[in-house]
């Protein structure tokens, strides 16, 4: 019997490109599939998008696993982003989107980072309260 090439059909790495640099980013284990599952669930609570502001059961047990100083949807290049000095907000923002991208999907990260960080012009000027427009990152 012969073996099965399973490259046309594994999970491909994400690819981020940040500057000069691409990061690439290996599909999570199974182990840490299940993490970036109830990552996505905690943020998709948080936003108010699911759960009515309350994690399904279980849920926080799975975030509690998450060890300081590790990502499950970064992987190992959430170490490499740290060490090149990427700004702790862009990070953020990359993680965020490593998430979703595993969880839901490419096109559901991309509409949602489209949501969430592309500047808006909201109109007129800002009222000097403190309300202005947020820092572009």
């Amino acid at each position: 019997m012969s073996a099965v090439d399973f490259d046309e059909w594994a999970t491909p790495p994400l690819r981020l490109t940040l500057g000069e640099r691409t990061y690439v980013v290996q599909p999570p284990s199974v182990g840490d599939a299940a993490k970036v599952l109830a990552m996505a669930v905690r943020a998709e609570v948080n936003l108010g998008m699911a759960g009515h502001g309350t994690l399904p059961d279980g849920v926080q047990g799975l975030l509690d696993t998450i060890k300081p100083g590790e990502h499950p949807a970064l992987g190992d290049v959430y170490r490499q982003l740290i060490e090149d000095g990427v700004a702790d907000a862009t990070l953020a923002r990359m993680g965020f989107y490593a998430v979703f991208y595993w969880a839901r999907g490419k096109q559901y990260a991309d509409d949602l980072a489209v949501i969430l960080w592309t500047p808006r012009d909201l109109g007129g000027e800002p009222s000097g309260d403190g309300g202005g427009a947020a820092p572009k990152g």
